[in-house]
């Protein structure tokens, strides 16, 4: 009886957890049916903490992003790139995949170049709704490409499935009543955002002399922590600031309104859970992706967007008051956003995957 050949699939995701985490998601899914996965990082990325917990193996090369970092990195980018195209074409060459998947970021770049030079079949994953640097230069080699985010693109190569989520198989649905008190989560990112540190307590000051119900917040503030509770100790409301919040899923279930930024990542798991959402698009975001991330959702009567040049402490009491008193509001939003959210999208991915290999 002849043996079946083993099936292979390389990862490349490096950086930032909006690449590392939805190409984790999906490698656990693969596995699941029996499918090898080589993952491709870099030495000092976040990838090599976040793959610990997990049996997926990790080879690195040596790249890295150039934007915003002056001219000499964009000097050297022709003889770094080479170097890391010879690197990862070793790497694949070895490992002999049937196929390769792409999370987007800087170091795809090399690593579908590699690819493609080894014939190997290239999918890509594009989280945002607009292309990233990396992915608009790569669409050209791939041989698939899966939108995390809907774009309005009329060709077979393109399939709009979602974004995967740690938390996608959870069906929960938010529910709305009259009721005594609110709670309220702030999560500023990984990293926390000094701005929410300082003008959130402000806000929650000047809302709380006008509200006749109680108010309680949890604040994800990162490292700069303490601004947000020297803010919040003159604030008549029950608190809790933390630099990491452990359980997402908690406080998503937890809270009736969030205010967060707008990354792929996040705004995917809004959906899940329903969450009615004052978003505040990080301004400095690489071509302004969560702005327009964020201004998808508004089109869609699906979340409350305020550009960071007006996010004001008098400006925010406003617009949290309006939803606090307003329960109607809130389950519109709530239900809107909801309704975006895909089902099934990692194990869509995987399908879309195995239906090539096989």
């Amino acid at each position: 009886m002849l043996e079946t050949k083993e099936k292979k699939i390389i990862i490349f995701a490096a950086g930032t957890g909006g690449h590392i985490y939805p190409g984790i998601s999906i490698a656990k899914e693969l596995i699941k049916n029996n499918i090898k996965i080589l993952w491709i990082g870099t030495v000092k990325g976040m990838e090599n903490k976040i793959l610990s917990d997990t049996n997926i193996d990790i080879k690195h090369i040596d790249f890295s992003g150039i934007r915003g970092k002056g001219i000499i990195p964009i000097i050297k980018l022709p003889f770094r790139l080479i170097k890391a195209i010879i690197q990862a074409f070793i790497i694949i060459k070895k490992y002999n995949p049937n196929l390769v998947l792409s999370m987007g970021g800087y170091i795809s770049v090399p690593c579908c170049i590699a690819s493609y030079i080894l014939r190997k079949p290239i999918f890509i994953h594009e989280q945002n709704i607009i292309f990233g640097l990396a992915n608009n230069i790569l669409k050209i080699l791939s041989k698939k490409i899966i939108l995390g985010m809907p774009l309005k693109i009329n060709n077979k190569k393109y399939k709009y499935i979602g974004n995967p989520t740690r938390y996608e198989k959870i069906i929960t649905k938010k529910k709305f009543h009259e009721k005594r008190e609110i709670n309220l989560l702030v999560v500023g990112g990984s990293l926390g955002a000094k701005v929410f540190n300082e003008i959130i307590p402000r806000a929650i000051y000047l809302l709380n002399k006008t509200l006749d119900l109680e108010l309680n917040v949890i604040h994800q503030a990162g490292k700069t922590s303490t601004i947000a509770k020297d803010q919040y100790n003159n604030t008549d409301v029950q608190f809790e600031v933390k630099e990491y919040v452990n359980s997402m899923k908690e406080a998503y279930e937890w809270c009736d309104i969030i205010i967060c930024r707008g990354g792929a990542i996040t705004i995917s798991e809004l959906m899940v859970f329903g969450v009615p959402a004052i978003i505040v698009p990080y301004p400095y975001a690489t071509d302004d992706h969560q702005m327009k991330n964020s201004r998808y959702l508004e089109s869609k009567e699906a979340a409350i967007v305020i550009d960071q040049e007006n996010f004001t402490e008098t400006y925010l009491a406003k617009i949290l008051k309006s939803l606090i008193e307003n329960s109607k509001i809130r389950k519109t939003l709530s239900e809107n956003i909801f309704s975006l959210n895909k089902k099934n999208i990692t194990k869509s991915i995987c399908n879309l995957i195995l239906d090539e290999i096989n």
